[in-house]
């Protein structure tokens, strides 16, 4: 299961409404068009509505826009009945579902049902009902069944997860609606667990290479997100931070967890002794469907891995473990969009590929030169408008490593970016470090890969001037830091397939709710006229 896929296709049903001025100016017109029609149904009509305005306000006082949104939709439900008198007390009972749907966000599972029902109720009662009994078990028979319905869903949550269904999802609506990541996170914390980190650190020269055995998730400023600007912070400019194998099993469970490791890094970078090494050379190399461009130490090997034409996202975590013990080191380049899942023989075919180190036989100089650039402008995909260039030689080969902010990079990026340095270069390679701190930030997109963009080529092409202007022989140390911390480990998978299930679940019958008063209230009217007869 990709849980960005299903994650960004959940996502991609929210909308952004209306201003607030728009919304207010509708729900003003309504109020007019039912003092109107007022006139001719009575005062009970309007006093009604006020009402219902008025304890709908109260509830989701918080989410004014929404509150206005859900006004205006009523209101227009409300207008359409005033031609039929006898359905006017039944109609706040209409929208007792929708409102309980929203007001999960701000309040529990039988708060919320039992709020949007009482609101209804009692704006009923105002427009003087001729049946108060009928009226009466009309809402409660609604508000039980909307009650009733969440109870499945947070039951089928139940049985794949272990916590209620809306306890897990509560959390994050509440951070798009408020952008309080601190509740995310606090869940995240509950449900992680601890976790034995490593870290590589390769110094060469002035520049820092740090490759964690972390992922940088979840999204926006929650858990590990902000990590790569948390190490460069720390360790300063001339840092690179890219990512390996792993998904978001391997998300720190707050950024105070990410925070905390940054410092723990940059503390034994500043106060620990580091490791010499030997450069054997650049290395062209490919295995099945990837293909490498190495780095060869006597005592590592560290491997720019990229899947052209099929795309690479999240390469299995499970390698981290043949890695660290045969020191062959993978970046997940993560420099095109996925056109093909990563499957069992990708799998396969990596682990084979790290669990032998190739040993060079000769020493050989290794130059490397720095630069970065800021773009004048945002494009679209990148979460910062820094790009950084990395020059790597062994006197026989020339390699250009170009760093973007971004998560993922689209094809005709990749095209944009080859087509205006790879005559100057053995291998130009685009890398982002799946970068989620712009994730989720717009509603309706999860997020945007890099884009083509040709302002930040401008910025790359400044970066890789003044690499070059950087380029000298230099000598080359590493580290690997162990350290303890906390991920939120496989429970993502048990919350990836509660979301699927419970997703599809919900998707295909949240609307049986919605309809339900409409069906009732059929069978009420007609069951009271029969009994008149």
């Amino acid at each position: 299961m990709d849980s960005e896929k299903l994650t960004r296709n959940y996502y991609s049903k929210f909308i952004r409404l209306p201003s607030t001025e728009a919304l207010s100016v509708w729900v003003g017109a309504e109020v007019v068009l039912s003092y109107l029609r007022s006139i001719s149904d009575g005062f009970g009509y309007l006093a009604g509505f006020l009402m219902y305005l008025a304890l709908s306000l109260a509830t989701l006082h918080k989410r004014v826009k929404t509150f206005l949104a859900m006004m205006g939709m009523f209101g227009i439900v409300y207008l359409v009945v005033s031609f039929f008198p006898e359905v006017i007390s039944f109609s706040f009972g209409l929208f007792v579902p929708l409102i309980t749907y929203i007001m999960l966000i701000d309040y529990g599972d039988l708060t919320s049902p039992g709020l949007a029902t009482a609101t209804g109720l009692i704006s009923a009662l105002l427009t003087y009902p001729t049946n108060i009994v009928l009226v009466v078990v009309y809402y409660l028979i609604i508000g039980i069944f909307s009650y009733t319905y969440l109870v499945l869903v947070n039951r089928k949550g139940r049985s794949i997860t272990g916590f209620s269904s809306l306890s897990i999802v509560r959390p994050f609506l509440r951070a798009m609606s408020y952008k309080r990541g601190e509740e995310v996170e606090g869940f995240l914390e509950k449900i992680s667990t601890n976790f034995n980190t490593s870290v590589l650190v390769l110094k060469l020269g002035e520049v820092f290479i740090v490759l964690p055995r972390i992922h940088y998730g979840m999204y926006g400023e929650v858990g590990s997100s902000l990590f790569p600007y948390q190490i460069e912070s720390a360790l300063g400019r001339r840092t690179l931070v890219f990512h390996g194998p792993g998904s978001h099993e391997l998300d720190l469970a707050s950024k105070r967890d990410s925070m905390k490791l940054a410092e723990e890094i940059s503390s034994k970078v500043g106060s620990e002794k580091w490791e010499k090494i030997r450069f054997g050379g650049i290395m062209f190399l490919s295995q099945d469907r990837f293909r490498m461009t190495s780095l060869v130490f006597d005592k590592i090997m560290l491997n720019f891995t990229e899947r052209p034409n099929y795309g690479i996202d999240d390469l299995p975590g499970n390698l981290w473990d043949e890695i660290l013990r045969s020191r062959n080191f993978i970046i997940d380049c993560h420099n095109e969009s996925l056109k093909e899942e990563i499957g069992h023989k990708d799998e396969r075919v990596l682990r084979e590929f790290v669990s032998k180190r190739i040993i060079p036989t000769k020493e050989t100089p290794l130059q490397v030169g720095y630069g970065e650039a800021e773009l004048s402008t945002s494009c679209e995909g990148l979460c910062s408008k820094r790009v950084k260039a990395l020059v790597l030689g062994d006197k026989e080969h020339k390699v250009l490593i170009l760093y973007i902010f971004a998560n993922n990079a689209n094809e005709e990026t990749g095209k944009m970016i080859q087509e205006r340095f790879r005559n100057k270069y053995d291998r130009v390679i685009l890398v982002t470090p799946d970068d989620h701190s712009c994730t989720g930030t717009t509603f309706g997109n999860l997020y945007s890969p890099a884009e083509p963009c040709p302002m930040a080529v401008d910025a790359l092409e400044k970066a890789v001037n003044e690499a070059e202007a950087d380029f000298k022989e230099v000598e080359a140390e590493y580290m690997i830091i162990s350290t303890k911390t906390k991920v939120i480990g496989k429970f993502i998978s048990s919350m990836v397939e509660g979301l699927e299930q419970v997703g599809n679940f919900a998707m295909k019958t949240f609307w049986i709710p919605v309809i339900f008063p409409y069906v009732l209230l059929i069978v009420t009217l007609l069951g009271d006229y029969l009994i008149k007869l």
